[in-house]
């Protein structure tokens, strides 16, 4: 073995002893974690025929997020249990929605959210009022984005 060979073995050991291996190895290409939902309940609403009452449990892992999205027909009641979630509606800049604050979206607003957080989750629950037909999610790209910004990529909305 050459003394270069000798030295670079030596240095990825001190490395991997010191914590520094997962950097040198890691891999660019992995997702970010994906959100997990927790299906609660969803039953009729009493005295409206034709709407439904949709009640899940989101888990944002740290850096994870979804898609720009609406739910189509449907009021969103939003309650913080765990860390901050950030939300961006169309058209306005992102907001916080932190463990013990509320947050409504009025039916058919295109958003977005994820976990800016490096080490805790967020969790929130979530009170749908919808159309019992209407689809939980729809996936859309806002209009007044020409670019998307530098948050956390997310795969396809959680379903219950």
């Amino acid at each position: 073995m050459t003394a270069k060979r000798i030295v670079a073995a030596l240095l990825v050991i001190m490395l991997a002893s010191i914590g520094g291996a997962p950097e040198i190895f890691a891999r660019e290409d992995v997702p970010p974690p994906k959100v997990e939902a927790q299906h609660l309940l969803t039953k009729p609403l009493e005295g409206e025929p034709g709407k439904q009452i949709d009640i899940q449990v989101y888990t944002f892992p740290p850096g994870s997020a979804v898609p720009w999205h609406t739910h189509p027909g449907a009021h969103e009641i939003e309650y913080g249990l765990q860390g901050t979630l950030m939300i961006e509606e169309e058209g306005k800049p992102p907001y916080p929605l932190e463990a013990g604050k509320t947050n409504y979206l009025a039916p058919d607003v295109v958003h977005r959210g994820w976990n800016a957080s490096k080490t805790e989750p967020a969790k929130i629950y979530v009170v749908r009022i919808k159309p019992k037909d209407a689809p939980l999610t729809d996936l859309v790209w806002p209009k007044s984005k020409a670019a998307e910004p530098d948050v956390p990529k997310a795969g396809a909305y959680p379903e219950p």
